[in-house]
């Protein structure tokens, strides 16, 4: 019983799209807004703007909504009515929620007839009151995106405009999560989300627009006086994602009228520390000579905590209205985005009020940490700072350079500039109401920090992403401006290598000199003569220090004995390793040696060369407890045989270009470094190298294009073409075709052609059944390189079903069986046809359908008349297979 009910419903609301009888004509404009209540629970708000005076009002009373996952279409009844704009609309407001079962991409929407009519720019002004009115919203539910609200709409659309004069309109659109928006214009829609016919962009003397960051529509003087409709969409993003949007259709009156909008000077944007006031003044004129009144909407005068205020609420005046913007910020107002506001001027111009809008961005920063200290612990700091001051932050980010950086923050500058030179060191993160979150040890991760340099610190407060309400919620979180910096030294109690320098590259016979000086101080009561300096190296790869072994030890009977020396380590594999070292001080602990302290290690530098064409790229690295500011590179001249400089930079490559492919080219590395607290340079060579140059460049993809069935009827064969990229394909030799039938499947070789071949036509019987699928072209050079598969081209399937809306049964061999037309590339189809009553009398999967004009059970001849059917037509697309839902009517003959 419930499921022929359903057919009932289906059939009646199927009747009352195709009848124009029964149809109302009220409708001007309307929004879906929505809010997460928990979890997949939704609430919806759903907007509408009506007629008041048409006989068909009373339609209003409820609308049919469709959640957009499959559930029924809900009847929703009114939650209040409001007159506005002195009688002439009628706001209506309607709320519902609703639980969805999974996460999903769901259109909420509602189609209702009809709008009013003579709108101008719909059908060209005829018959519009038969144009149903459709509204959409899409809520995206995702796990990883977390609690979400649709932007709200702060600013109703009901003002109207005149002819030649500018016209200007603003949502008032805020996010109460902080999401990124971006406006942008749309064409109304007709029943189930179709386009509305023959629209055309209102008419202007000069031109109709949208602001995509801030949303004013801006219609630069109206030729033509009337209705007009347009549709905003506000699109919501968060991480760089979509995470929903909401559409506003609505209604704009141009009328024979003399009457310019007030103006409103460019409000500034502001960047604050949350607790600082922002204050300003607003203004507006009207040449007009009219009373104007100033309100405020949008982010900062919606937030429900602490919102801003207009002194006076509103401004008012004639020709001149000023009033004061007072927001005291607090800590719930720090957000990785700007709250953006709209100040709206209006005059009282008789029958048709004009406005003005003028939108602001105020942008409320985290506090930074304060009172940041450093205390000496063994070989490294304790850092130690003051929480900030809203005790938000949930993450504290630790920042550390060689020297001091003199800096002072910059407005809406937060986070660590990267011009700064800091490097994060470390992150504190976890329980936000522990006070150890406010303390860090550095000592460079376990290899200790070094003597004679300057470390300097500076902290960034990160603030979770926050509902206008407080709620932490996802999204992207938000950074505090840096902290002051402190600076400090380790004390010299241990001695300190100043020098690892590569003098032979052999991968025998290598050697590398070692320099270091002695510590300053040393508990000589508890660390007692004698004592000892072991020099112990290790093999350093990928960064990571193997075993160290001791290789040369020196004796002091005496702390006041030791001094500054070197070494030299020999019989290494300098040519293919890269070496690091440590020296370490031992003291005589009951006549065993045991160790004291131990430098920092320092490594050598080290070359890499990857040869390429006509090129040699190099690379260095190192490991070492001073500061690198510059390196030299040197290549080995091929006459004199002495090395030439060829480059001096700050950065760790270079590419040596202009070489000859297949010719040997010997390098040789050496930097310039320095510690703070020591007065000599501190410069070491790296190990030499050689590099031959050779083609390993893969050549450009050529530029595919494709002919279609879709384009050719009748032929089921795929035509591909290409154009050779002639700025980097000179050397190419062939081209290799490949296929994939889904995006997610791997590439299969087709064919293969040579250089003076560009086209390939795929005659493979499947394309008969589908010809979805990936091609790829790419080139081959005459040194085997294959060029990359960035030019792929991709086709999709085009299907066609329709079924005829005539047909006469019977047995003169003419249309006798009810067929679609000729179709193409559809999986299944779902077919149910009804009778006048509701009730079906065929129904069918077969492609085909094939019926003789019976009823389904009876198999007595159908009546003549006009039936009704449903249609889901299963096409198959490249990425999914797709429901195509179709209604109709069929006219049977005998």
């Amino acid at each position: 019983m419930t499921i022929q009910f359903n057919h009932i419903r289906l059939l009646l609301f199927a009747l009352l799209c195709f009848t124009s009888a029964l149809r109302a004509s009220h409708y001007r404009a309307g929004e879906i807004t929505y809010e997460q209540i928990s979890g997949e629970l939704y609430r919806v708000i759903v907007t509408t703007y009506t007629d008041p005076s048409s006989q068909a009002n009373q339609f209003t009373i409820n609308i049919p909504l469709d959640w957009g996952d499959g559930s029924p279409i809900q009847t929703v009844d009114r939650t209040s009515l409001t007159m506005l704009a002195g009688g002439t609309t009628q706001e209506n407001v309607y709320i519902a929620q609703h639980a969805y079962s999974s996460d999903g991409v769901y259109r909420v929407s509602i189609t209702d007839p009809n709008r009013v009519a003579n709108i101008v720019n719909i059908n060209g002004g005829i018959n519009t009151d038969g144009v149903a009115f459709y509204l959409e919203s899409v809520i995206r539910i995702n796990s990883f995106i977390g609690n979400n609200q649709s932007p709200k709409l702060t600013v109703k659309p009901i003002l109207d405009g005149c002819l030649q004069f500018f016209y200007m309109h603003n949502p008032g659109a805020y996010d109460p999560d902080g999401d990124s928006l971006v406006y942008s214009l749309g064409v109304p829609k007709d029943a189930g989300g179709k386009p509305v016919p023959n629209y055309s962009t209102p008419f202007a003397s000069d031109s109709f627009s949208i602001n995509p960051r801030t949303g004013s529509v801006y219609w630069v003087l109206p030729t033509g006086t009337g209705l007009y409709n347009i549709l905003i969409r506000i699109t919501e993003y968060r991480n760089g994602k979509v995470v929903g949007y909401v559409e506003r259709d609505m209604q704009v009156r141009i009328r024979d009228c003399v009457n310019a909008p007030p103006t409103i000077p460019i409000v500034s944007n502001y960047c604050v520390q949350a607790g600082d006031t922002v204050k300003f003044i607003v203004s507006s004129t009207d040449a007009n000579i009219q009373t104007v009144t100033i309100r405020g909407y949008g982010g900062p005068f919606s937030i429900p905590i602490k919102p801003a205020t207009l002194d006076p609420n509103p401004g008012q005046g004639v020709s001149l209205a000023t009033t004061s913007f007072v927001w005291k910020t607090a800590c719930n107002h720090i957000r990785y985005r700007a709250h953006t506001g709209t100040i709206e001027a209006i005059d009282n111009y008789f029958d048709n009020p004009m406005a003005t809008y003028a939108t602001f961005d105020i942008k409320v920063v985290g506090p930074k940490p304060t009172n940041l200290q450093l205390k000496q612990r063994g070989s490294g700091f304790i850092l130690s700072w003051n929480r900030d001051t809203c005790q938000l932050a949930n993450v504290y980010k630790i920042y550390r350079k060689i020297d001091s950086s003199f800096y002072t923050n910059q407005s809406c500058v937060t986070g660590m500039p990267s011009n700064l030179g800091f490097q994060q060191i470390g992150t504190i993160s976890g329980n936000i109401n522990s006070q150890t979150d406010t303390f860090f040890y550095d000592n460079n991760n376990g290899e200790g920090l070094s003597p004679l340099v300057n470390y300097c610190y500076r902290i960034v407060a990160v603030f979770p992403p926050r509902r206008d309400n407080g709620v932490v919620i996802g999204g992207d979180p938000s950074e505090s401006y840096v902290s002051n910096q402190t600076c400090g030294a380790i004390i010299l109690s241990k001695p300190i290598l100043t020098k690892v320098s590569v003098r032979n590259t052999s991968s025998t016979l290598g050697s590398i000199q070692l320099n270091w000086i002695r510590p300053d101080t040393l508990d000589t009561t508890y660390y007692v003569a004698p004592y000892r300096v072991v020099c112990k190296r290790a093999i350093l790869t990928n960064g990571t220090a193997g075993v160290y072994t001791a290789f040369k030890t020196f004796a002091y009977p005496a702390f006041y004995l030791i001094n500054d020396t070197f070494t030299v380590d020999t019989n290494l594999n300098t040519q293919n390793n890269q070496y690091v070292y440590r020296i370490e001080l031992q003291f005589d602990s009951a006549g065993i040696f045991s160790f004291a302290d131990e430098s920092p290690l320092a490594s050598s530098e080290f070359l890499s060369v990857y040869a390429t064409d006509n090129a040699n790229i190099l690379s260095w690295s190192e490991k070492v407890p001073w500061l690198n500011e510059s390196y030299t590179l040197y290549r080995k001249n091929s006459v004199s045989g002495l090395f030439d400089s060829i480059t001096t930079t700050a950065q760790k490559n270079y590419i040596d270009t202009g070489l000859v492919n297949g010719t040997p080219y010997t390098y040789l590395l050496r930097s310039y470094g320095r510690y703070s607290f020591f007065n000599d340079s501190i410069l070491n060579f790296s190990q030499q190298i050689t590099g031959i140059p050779i083609d390993t460049v893969k050549p450009c993809s050529p530029i595919p294009t494709v002919t279609t069935p879709c384009d050719i009827t009748g032929v089921f064969t795929t035509k591909l073409n290409w154009i050779p990229r002639s700025s980097c394909a000179k050397d190419v030799v062939s081209y290799n075709i490949y296929y994939k039938k889904f995006v997610t499947d791997n590439y299969t070789l087709l064919a293969s052609f040579d250089a003076q071949t560009f086209q390939y036509i795929d005659t493979r019987d499947t394309l008969k059944f589908s010809i979805a699928g990936c091609y790829a072209v790419t080139g081959v050079d005459s040194f085997n390189n294959e060029s990359l598969f960035d030019n792929a081209i991709c086709v999709d399937n085009c299907p066609y079903y329709e079924i005829p809306n005539v047909f006469t049964p019977g047995s003169d061999g003419k249309n006798d069986m009810l067929h679609p037309f000729p179709y193409r590339f559809i999986d299944k189809i779902e077919l149910k046809i009804y009778n006048r009553w509701g009730q079906i009398v065929f129904e069918t999967n077969n492609l085909d359908i094939n019926w003789d004009g019976k009823d389904k059970d009876s198999g007595t001849d159908c009546a003549e008349g006009t039936y009704y059917y449903t249609l889901n037509v299963y096409e198959q697309y490249l990425s999914e297979l797709k429901t195509n839902k179709k209604r109709g009517t069929l006219k049977l003959m005998r």
